[in-house]
């Protein structure tokens, strides 16, 4: 009896002296039964990267975070999260716009998940990297459909949510060379209930006066709002029509090369003369954003020191 014990408090002493890394982790909160779930995450690189899990099961990625040297989005952000949770296919992956920081981290998660299909907006010519290329070939070579869309077509990605594709417009929009592929980003809108996701891509001056344009405004109310171009340029006109709930901003702390050096900072104050709670991603973590379509609930993987 004594010696079982004492074996018991031994073991249960020597796993309390174990580092943080070599103990295991909680597993993952399940997604409440007809709930949507959207996880903005954490990169170590610049860039974008979100995971949508669905009522019904499935799960979507939009933008995949960039690769660098041996830092890689999809190896070290998005594969963990994927596996914790059990997943080994992923339904679809979108792709705002064809730049490093949006598509890199899907060549990783395309060698080692199922992925059934491959969404952009078909951007083509001498601005779209040849390395963008390259993945849809290996995406396609994998067995994955590829799609296009552009406004007006809609994602049959769950009975239970609404998704609308609000941008580029068919015709694209007019915008100088260094602009134009994150000015014809991918907006989509995510409706689930009473509650509204949008997440606009990368899209800057020019690709928030076309949204403006072309949409009802009563359209473009959200209860969340990924901040367009990682907080850079977001516009008091676009901040007032959209007057979103919540806001996420996807960027790191500091950019030395970059104005305004400290765009979460920036986003922060615009977003938040509107009436938003703005979350960070250098400063809280991942996001995780749950709806049950009623209400949404925003939980940072922590709070800002």
């Amino acid at each position: 009896m004594i010696a079982g014990r004492v074996a018991r408090i031994l073991t249960l002493s020597a796993a309390l002296a174990l580092p943080a890394a070599c103990q295991e982790k909680a597993p993952p909160a399940p997604l409440p039964a007809g709930s949507l779930r959207l996880t903005v995450f954490e990169l170590k690189l610049h860039g974008l990267a979100m995971a949508l899990e669905t009522p019904s099961g499935s799960l979507y990625l939009i933008d995949s975070g960039k690769k660098d040297g041996d830092d890689d989005s999809g190896k070290d952000t998005i594969a963990p999260f994927l596996k914790a949770r059990g997943i080994k296919e992923i339904a679809g992956i979108l792709i705002s716009h064809p730049h490093h920081d949006h598509f890199e981290g899907a060549a990783y998660l395309l060698k080692h998940f199922k992925v059934k299909s491959l969404i952009d907006a078909g951007l083509e010519g001498p601005l779209v990297s040849e390395d963008y290329a390259r993945l849809k070939a290996h995406a396609k070579e994998r067995g994955a459909e590829l799609r296009v869309v552009r406004a007006g077509d809609t994602l049959k990605w769950d009975e239970a949510l609404e998704v609308s594709v609000l941008a580029p417009p068919r015709s694209g929009v007019k915008a100088a060379d260094r602009d134009f592929l994150n000015n014809n980003s991918i907006v989509l809108r995510i409706r689930h209930g009473k509650n509204v996701f949008l997440l606009p891509g990368d899209i800057e001056s020019e690709g928030r006066d076309s949204l403006l344009e072309s949409q009802p405004l009563e359209t473009l109310k959200a209860t969340l709002l990924v901040a367009p171009h990682h907080g850079f340029f977001s516009g008091k006109r676009f901040a007032e029509a959209v007057k979103p709930e919540t806001v996420v901003v996807s960027c790191l702390a500091e950019y030395s090369d970059k104005k305004p050096h400290v765009p979460g900072q920036i986003a922060t104050d615009l977003f938040g003369s509107v009436g938003a709670k703005v979350y960070v991603t250098a400063w809280h973590g991942s996001i995780e954003a749950t709806s049950d379509g009623s209400t949404c609930t925003v939980k940072p993987s922590r709070e800002r020191k």
